[in-house]
């Protein structure tokens, strides 16, 4: 990642965590609003289905005109196996939102690496 004025952000690492245990959609992360912090560097995300028979994911990313962009879309995760779902870092603006779904509820995990971003002085 190259930021041209990143010298001028203050930061702060973090984790998003969730285990599926619907088939629902569910919010991952959201990117801060407000306050000291405005953006997020999402470094990795890592799916675990720990069940012996395989399922699928989806994951999108909502923006802030709640416009919905598929990052993964049926994507098979076979059983018992572990995923990286990023090659590179994926930049959430204030508000957008990661939101992930399972075809089979109780056998998903999945953990996000974060580096939040705010203005410094």
């Amino acid at each position: 990642m190259h930021l041209a004025s990143k010298d001028q952000y203050i930061q702060r690492a973090t984790n998003s965590k969730v285990y599926l245990t619907s088939t629902g959609v569910t919010t991952f992360y959201t990117a801060p609003t407000g306050g000291d912090f405005d953006f997020a560097v999402i470094e990795s995300i890592i799916a675990c289905n720990n069940n012996a028979s395989q399922t699928t994911i989806n994951l999108t990313l909502t923006d802030t005109s709640s416009n919905v962009f598929s990052l993964y879309d049926g994507f098979v995760m076979a059983a018992d196996t572990t995923h990286e779902l990023l090659n590179r870092n994926l930049i959430l603006t204030a508000g957008e939102i990661l939101k992930i779904t399972a075809a089979d509820a109780n056998r998903i995990y999945a953990v996000a690496s974060i580096v939040e971003y705010g203005k410094g002085d």
